[in-house]
């Protein structure tokens, strides 16, 4: 028994827009989950910082080129775990060359004395993660999200 199967011009329509708008709505949730936020020039990254209600020290801020690693290890998973919290998520770019910038913040709560610094990962010229971390060696590491 043979089966036919009749494409019409309307059929392919319909299965070319309904795949149209699953691609369009899941590129929404990406983009819901993972901001886009413009890290290019230093100007984008302070506005970024300035968001996040902190005042960057931009006359002691230095930068390095890093390289993700292609397969996490503990700590990297840990640190991703930060990531997601703040709606990054580093896994999509394992393996990638980067820019990690860092400046100095100051103090960020009044019932810690601790000096903070605030570290954004760019990839062809986008934040795509980073954290707010303690100088102290056994400080704390906070995610990017706007602070009290």
């Amino acid at each position: 028994m043979k089966t036919y199967v009749t494409v019409t011009k309307k059929n392919l329509a319909i299965v070319f827009l309904s795949t149209l708008f699953i691609i369009i709505v899941s590129g929404q949730f990406y983009a819901a989950k993972h901001p886009i936020v413009n890290g290019k020039t230093n100007a984008q990254r302070v506005a970024y910082i300035k968001s996040l209600a902190l005042t960057p020290d931009e006359d002691n801020a230095y930068n390095k080129k890093i390289v993700i690693p292609e397969t996490f290890t503990d700590v990297y998973e840990n640190y991703n775990t930060l990531q997601i919290k703040s709606g990054y998520d580093l896994s999509a770019y394992k393996g990638a060359k980067a820019v990690l910038y860092s400046y100095p913040v100051g103090k960020i709560s009044k019932a810690n004395d601790d000096e903070y610094y605030i570290n954004l990962i760019v990839y062809n010229g986008r934040i795509i993660g980073g954290d707010i971390s303690s100088r102290n060696f056994y400080g704390e590491m906070l995610p990017l999200v706007k602070q009290r």
